[in-house]
Parts: C-alpha cells; structure tokens; sequence
C-alpha cells in the first residue's frame, strides 16, 4: 500500500464578466492507493467534488470555484525506521515540497514570515 499527497489546484470564476484577477488555491489530499488506476479514482472524485461545490461569492459578486486539476502527486516514504510503504504516514514525514524563486533577499525573509510576496514558482519538471 502506498500514500500520496495529490496537489489540486482550483480558481474562482466570477458569474458575470469581466474578470481582472483569478486567484488560484493549491489544496493538497493524502490518498492512499494499491494502483493507479485506484489512485486516479480518488482523484477524479476529490476533483468532482470542488466541482459541484456550488456558487459562492468573490470580492462581493456571484461566483464559482473551478477545479483546474492535478498539479502535483508525491509518494509519500515514512523517515526510517518506518516501513516504507505499509506503514501510514507517521510523524516527520515529509508530504510535499515547493521551489521558489525571489527576486531579494528581504522577499525571501518577508515569504517566511508568512508576508505576501511576488515570487516565481518553479515545478519539478522544469528543474
């Protein structure tokens, strides 16, 4: 048996045009899995589910989250001397990690202050 943390990206869509800005919300899912195709399952559920969450409201006006879809999916390896793989996800487990670059040094301290900062995000396939 294998875990996962499954990265799912979703916007909100406002009901009426025009659109200036689209926020993007990353949520991650720890799934457990005997194959792909019962990994994809769960997937596609979890995705139908933002989906069918139903209208809400953005910056005051009618609108509705849109799943975007997959961006990461991570197995998960328990630190030793955990089993790999049979045993759950336990403490000290690492479930994801992100690469960012920041264009200064008081970005990078004001990001890990948890501040708003501008950066670029790089995803595993481009490093």
């Amino acid at each position: 048996m294998t875990w996962f943390v499954v990265s799912i990206a979703s916007t909100i869509e406002l009901l009426v045009s025009p659109q200036e800005e689209y926020p993007i919300y990353e949520d991650y899912y720890l799934f457990e899995a005997h194959s792909e195709v019962e990994l994809q399952e769960k997937i596609k559920s979890t995705m139908q589910i933002i989906d069918s969450a139903g209208e809400c409201t953005y910056q005051g006006s009618p609108a509705k989250q849109k799943c975007l879809g997959t961006r990461k999916v991570r197995s998960i390896y328990n630190p030793p001397p955990s089993d790999l793989d049979s045993s759950p996800p336990s403490d000290g487990t690492e479930l994801s990690h992100s690469f960012f670059i920041a264009s200064s040094l008081k970005d990078v301290e004001d990001f890990a202050q948890g501040k708003s900062v501008f950066l670029k995000c790089v995803d595993d396939s481009e490093e």
